[in-house]
């Protein structure tokens, strides 16, 4: 049983969501784009676009200084940014490099350019979420920042979504923003707090969500494009929990969560009937286990603590003494 549900959350990168907010503040940046997060160019109204890839390197992601090297400022595709919550336009090479608080963002370039083409227009930053299935009420705040004021076009950003990614072709929706109109460039650095009210739009879906920051027309004016990033990403729902209906058990043993899972361990109810050394497994979702340990229950219903050192994310726990075994997910945030 273990392994068929393993299964079915393996080979994604997506989001699964556990307790509301889902949040993202893109400070890990050099280890890559989050999971669930995926960059593209080529978007479009009806075609979700061509996946690109971001430069992790936090020595590219400059903006404005050149004292690092011109080609750091100006080279085209996403990146690796100092956040706008902390830097200023006048920021220092060096203090960006240095900055813990990052952005993902890109730097747009000629549709045309070889190495990086189709982000003028056709850039997108997307969270995928694996399923909304009991939650509602969707709502999403982040930052968007427009950070070299040497860059004159402007470029309009807007937020759109699908739940249906597999038609024929996709249709994504435009949703209402707050600000309505999101800009970057014209010589402007902003950091900028956005809202999107989903309504009951995204309720209670059992397949893939996709919700896009998105750029769709070409920037307007003349000279070099923007450099624009988004963070501080927090996506709040009405239901859900910290990660964890039982999965399955025999019959003789009872596994669940208590509280919040969090990455410094979990804590768990375990009922047995009979006492004795049990152990306690966590996999991740490619069933690699991430974590074990011996426990002495006794025969009854007590509280056991298990994981250390884990990443957010869905794991598989199983409780088991080879004769009884119960499994139960776990969200970690």
């Amino acid at each position: 049983m273990l392994c068929t549900v393993v299964a079915s959350f393996a080979a994604t990168a997506q989001v699964t969501l556990g307790s509301s907010p889902y949040t993202q503040n893109f400070n890990s940046l050099s280890s890559g784009v989050p999971s669930g997060w995926r960059v593209y160019n080529s978007s479009g109204a009806n075609t979700l676009g061509t996946l690109s890839s971001l430069n992790p390197s936090a020595t590219t992601g400059i903006f404005n200084d050149t004292a690092c090297g011109a080609t750091n400022v100006s080279s085209g595709g996403f990146k690796n940014y100092a956040s706008a919550n902390i830097m200023t336009e006048g920021s220092a090479c060096a203090a960006q490099q240095t900055a813990t608080d990052r952005a993902m963002g890109i730097r747009q370039v000629s549709k045309g350019n070889a190495t990086n083409p189709n982000t003028d227009s056709g850039a997108a930053f997307v969270l995928v979420l694996a399923n909304t299935t009991g939650l509602t009420n969707f709502n999403l705040s982040f930052k968007l920042q427009s950070l070299d004021t040497s860059s004159p076009r402007t470029t309009t950003w807007m937020v759109d979504y699908t739940t249906d990614i597999s038609a024929t072709p996709p249709t994504f929706t435009p949703v209402t923003t707050s600000p309505a109109v999101l800009t970057t460039g014209g010589h402007t650095f902003s950091n900028t707090s956005v809202t999107v009210n989903f309504g009951a739009a995204l309720d209670n879906k059992s397949g893939n969500v996709y919700i896009r920051i998105v750029t769709l027309e070409p920037s307007t004016g003349s000279g070099n494009r923007a450099s624009t990033a988004i963070d501080d990403v927090s996506l709040s729902f009405t239901g859900g929990t910290s990660g964890v209906n039982d999965v399955t058990a025999n019959g003789t043993v009872g596994f669940s969560v208590v509280g919040m899972a969090t990455t410094s361990g979990v804590n768990f109810s375990a009922t047995t009937a009979v006492a004795g050394t049990y152990n306690v497994d966590m996999f991740d979702m490619t069933g690699r286990k991430v974590y074990t340990t011996a426990v002495n229950l006794n025969a009854g219903t007590q509280t056991i603590s298990a994981g250390s050192n884990l990443t957010p994310g869905m794991y598989i726990a199983r409780l088991s003494n080879g004769a009884a075994t119960a499994t139960a997910k776990v969200m970690v945030n």
